[in-house]
């Protein structure tokens, strides 16, 4: 368990000043509360967004002063990477202004081998639970879209670009959002840690607007279980192992069916 997590959830030896949000223990600043994490991450966001405009710009310069063709891949994974990225730099700044070490803060801290396996164990049966549900109800969760993004890729020649966001850049960044920053702020906020992993579940699938509603469910309950991984373990590494994992199968199940079943 990180020193924060000891610090804010387990009994202390003797009396402990009252703890709020704003001033953590005693005199001790204390992780940002809701609405500071909240407004934190919506600068975030905004940050994601103005660099993606930077970026078009340097695109255009680099490329004639052509209009982007938003359909080109080789921009959308480039551009993919740097929305996804951007924002770390603004969460660092707020972690900072609250003196904590990143590490901390972010529950970077290793987890134990049985965790690990209750999380992949979790992981694997949501996988199959959804997977037969599609089967038996004839049900596209968004295998088309994920199908069509891997043939770009490859007739673009930017195969290694999309499995470096997929399978890298995406489980590393949003896990540090979502499990690290955000629930590390709401956990100890009026939302407590129920709330928290719901709510940030249910933001983080609201982000995947690729998928029809049956791949925002699974996303949303594969949420819930990273949520309480993430809270059994006090570590955001394990999320991001699980979250990895997940598109790794996912991106290998599409690899071997354009290349090898088709």
């Amino acid at each position: 368990m990180s020193t924060i997590d000891t610090a804010y959830a387990l009994p202390q030896a003797g009396p402990l000043p009252a703890y709020t949000p704003a001033l953590g223990i005693g005199n001790k600043p204390g992780p940002w509360g809701f609405w500071g994490s909240l407004g934190w991450g919506f600068f975030a966001i905004a940050t994601g967004i103005f660099s993606v405009v930077l970026f078009v710009i340097g695109w255009m310069l680099t490329h004639g002063l052509r209009t982007v063709n938003f359909d080109d891949q080789v921009f959308a994974e480039l551009s993919g990477i740097v929305i996804l990225t951007a924002p770390l730099a603004v969460l660092a700044m707020a972690v900072k202004l609250r003196k904590f070490p990143l590490r901390n803060y972010f529950a970077l801290n290793g987890f134990t081998h049985r965790h690990l396996v209750l999380g992949v164990a979790s992981l694997v049966g949501l996988i199959v639970a959804f997977d037969a549900m599609e089967w038996l109800l004839g049900i596209d969760a968004g295998s088309k879209h994920v199908l069509e993004t891997y043939r770009a890729a490859k007739a673009a020649g930017v195969l290694p670009l999309l499995w470096l966001s997929v399978v890298v850049v995406a489980p590393v960044t949003e896990e540090l959002f979502f499990r690290g920053f955000l629930h590390r702020g709401w956990a100890l906020s009026w939302l407590g840690v129920s709330g928290t992993v719901v709510l940030t579940s249910a933001l983080w699938a609201l982000l995947h607007q690729q998928y029809n509603a049956f791949g925002i469910v699974f996303i949303f309950v594969m949420g819930l279980v990273l949520g309480c991984m993430r809270q059994r373990s006090h570590s955001t590494l394990l999320p991001m192992v699980l979250h990895t994992i997940n598109n790794l199968i996912a991106t290998v199940a599409v690899t071997i069916q354009v290349e090898w079943l088709s």
